[in-house]
């Protein structure tokens, strides 16, 4: 099956084995990787702050999104990963200002440890493409 990967042009995109986004092209899906609250560089931002690293991932989960020409109300599914149940009620705040009603299907998950003990907060998510898909399909 064709398939196109996605990296922004943040640097911390292309440091670790991993595509911060694959597209299966005939599917018309994206699948989004784990993105957490650090920044362009890899520096996590606000490492006792649950709901400010909800933020930045959000924000880098916006970034590859729009990378391929899509926004939040094309996600369907999307898992969270806390290290933390009792932040979630913070966390939640922050989600709904970047889905507001277009509401995906969801999964939480209260883990032990995330990628780096300082990491507090992790979201991955499936989308699907529009039809006019900007050439992701062509591998534009």
């Amino acid at each position: 099956m064709p398939k196109r990967v996605i990296y922004t042009s943040k640097p911390i995109d292309r440091k670790y084995e991993y595509a911060p986004a694959v597209v299966a092209v005939r599917a018309g899906l994206i699948f989004i990787s784990g993105m957490v609250g650090w920044d362009e560089d890899g520096k996590i931002c606000e490492p006792n702050d649950a709901a400010r690293q909800a933020e930045r991932a959000f924000v880098n989960l916006r970034d590859v999104l729009a990378e391929v020409g899509t926004t939040f109300d094309n996600v369907v599914m999307e898992t969270e990963f806390v290290v933390d149940m009792s932040t979630y009620p913070e966390i939640a705040r922050v989600r709904r200002q970047f889905f507001g009603d277009s509401r995906p299907a969801a999964t939480l998950v209260e883990v032990s440890r995330l990628f780096k003990p300082e990491i507090l907060f992790e979201i991955q998510a499936i989308a699907v493409l529009d039809e006019g898909d900007g050439g992701i399909a062509k591998g534009k």
